[in-house]
């Protein structure tokens, strides 16, 4: 089997210029379509506990966040960065971050119209592309503000780089370029050095299987030296992700690595659109192997679907948890593009008869919408992410109903990322004039990604507001002592409301006024009142 880098031999003269000009009307009209879809209800869903992480590390000071990435999260620095310049322009809601990730769908999308139509046709591409909007990873990533849906983007371009130096037989010192380049670009997201170095590792074990049969395959040296310079590129951030490495312990028991996170999670999230997709793609891989014109493109394609997800899991087993489905963005392109193939395929089969074709390209329509628009429509409700955050009810909460000058206390969560105090900083304005007894140290004055708080149950004896409102999540160990702890300092509980998974208790301290209010109200109300005379007339009744 031959890996060659497009489908027939005009992609050997096919120049750089040449290369996209005659597609990039089609891609940029896929691009602007697919980007529009995916932004429809991007800002419904509250922020969650990892978007907050972005949110809150951007708005620090430059100073800062190099602290912080200096002890965590310095494999996403450069998008916290970017997203930094982002919010000084367009601000820290939803729409307006989330916007970024909804740019870089549309490219990743045109990348893979560019991409299809080099390595199977216009039509694979722009169904491959317009399957970007509908995927339900692709979707998902498209209307969160983190840096994975550029990462989707920069995987596919780097490809369609890959693959057009291979056309073009180009100069030692361009693949040098493109190992700089791909050491770069994991930079910004680690595990992305990983998918130029499954592609040249595909073309050189496969150049060295064609010589042991003795078959001439193309000279390999300069992909090999591409790829050891993406590596020493890369070598500083995989240093800093190594020395940083306890931040993801907890990957080692979230139940990630299992038979659904490794084949439904990473790009279908559920189970009926795996099996659809899967099909598909196992058609589309068929298809290909069975196709002359395709049978060069699909072991690049299923090396960059595969390689990333083995090699996470090869680290994740055996040396430090690693493995994470959201990661596997990388290789949706891969997929993408097979599962494309795959109804292009199917189409093909039934292109002798028209009234077949249009039936079958029905057909095929209502199953792919019919298992991936409830998903579509999921992840646009209020509560779609991380299972049911609710930060911004939590801050329209505080907001409607807290007066300035009351104090906001915050139990602890579940875990970090779920805890409510990140309603605070995700939503400020909500708290405008409320005390924050607790905070001990900021979160953009440590090193760390959140603020340092006192407990409530240490700082309750030292309030001196007269309402205070206490948020817990649900699933908080500390609510109950938290609540005694206030009690015992004097406050009442007088509402409790529960939200999608917060709880908002108000709590009131009686003051020696509102006491001598009590008991005059209560002598009041046990005082004799005058009783009616036989006339019917009450005692003193002038009439």
């Amino acid at each position: 089997m031959t890996v060659t880098g497009g489908t027939d031999a005009r992609d050997a003269r096919v120049g750089w210029s040449a290369a996209l000009r005659p597609t990039w009307v089609v891609p940029l009209a896929v691009g602007v379509a697919v980007a529009l879809i995916v932004l429809n209800g991007a800002g419904v869903p509250s922020y969650w506990g990892d978007e907050a992480a972005s949110v809150m590390s951007a708005q620090r000071t430059l100073p800062s966040m190099l602290r912080e990435l200096s002890a965590v999260d310095a494999v996403h620095g450069i998008y916290y960065a970017v997203l930094h310049v982002w919010i000084g322009l367009f601000g820290s809601g939803e729409w307006a971050t989330r916007t970024l990730s909804v740019m870089a769908t549309g490219v990743f999308a045109a990348g893979l119209v560019v991409l299809g139509r080099r390595w199977a046709g216009q039509r694979t591409g722009v169904v491959a592309g317009l399957l970007v909007a509908v995927i339900p990873r692709s979707s998902a990533l498209a209307m969160e503000a983190r840096g994975y849906a550029i990462t989707e983007a920069l995987s596919v371009w780097l490809v369609i780089l890959f693959v057009v130096l291979r056309a073009r037989r180009t100069s030692p010192s361009r693949w040098i370029g493109y190992g700089v380049l791909s050491g770069a670009a994991s930079w910004f997201f680690l595990y992305l050095l990983l998918v130029p170095l499954a592609l040249i590792a595909t073309v050189v074990i496969s150049v060295a299987v064609r010589r042991r049969r003795g078959v001439a395959g193309e000279p390999v040296a300069d992909l090999i030296r591409a790829g050891i310079t993406a590596a020493v590129v890369a070598l500083p951030i995989i240093t800093l992700a190594a020395l940083q490495r306890h931040q993801v312990a907890f990957l080692g028991h979230r139940g990630y690595l299992s038979v659904t996170g490794v084949l439904v999670t990473p790009w279908f999230a559920a189970v009926t659109v795996a099996v659809v997709f899967w099909a598909l793609m196992a058609w589309g891989v068929v298809h290909g192997l069975r196709d002359r014109a395709d049978r060069s493109w699909v072991p690049l394609a299923l090396a960059w679907l595969l390689v990333p997800a083995l090699v996470m899991i090869t680290l994740h087993l055996l040396v430090s948890p690693t493995y994470d489905s959201r990661y596997l963005a990388i290789s949706l392109g891969a997929a993408a593009l097979l599962a494309a193939r795959g109804i292009t395929g199917l189409l093909g089969v039934l292109s002798a008869h028209r009234l077949a074709l249009i039936g079958g390209a029905a057909a095929l329509s209502v199953l792919v919408l019919g298992v991936t628009v409830p998903r579509y429509l999921h992840q646009r409700t209020p509560y779609a992410k991380d299972g049911g955050a609710d930060f911004r009810a939590v801050a329209d909460t505080i907001a409607q109903q807290a007066h300035p000058g009351d104090a906001v206390l915050f139990g602890q969560g579940p875990r970090p990322s779920r805890t409510a105090r990140l309603a605070y900083r995700l939503y400020p304005d909500s708290f405008g004039g409320l005390r924050d007894p607790q905070l001990v140290t900021a979160f953009d004055a440590r090193a760390g990604l959140w603020d340092e708080l006192a407990p409530v149950q240490d700082i309750a004896a030292g309030l001196r507001e007269r309402t205070v409102w206490l948020i817990e999540s649900k699933h908080a160990a500390t609510a109950s002592a938290d609540l005694a702890a206030l009690r015992r300092h004097g406050y009442s509980l007088i509402t409790q409301q529960r939200l999608h998974r917060t709880m908002v208790y108000e709590l009131v301290k009686e003051t020696p006024r509102d006491r001598a209010h009590a008991w005059a109200a209560l002598i009041g109300s046990r005082m004799p009142t005058s009783t009616p005379s036989r006339s019917g007339r009450s005692d003193g009744d002038p009439r």
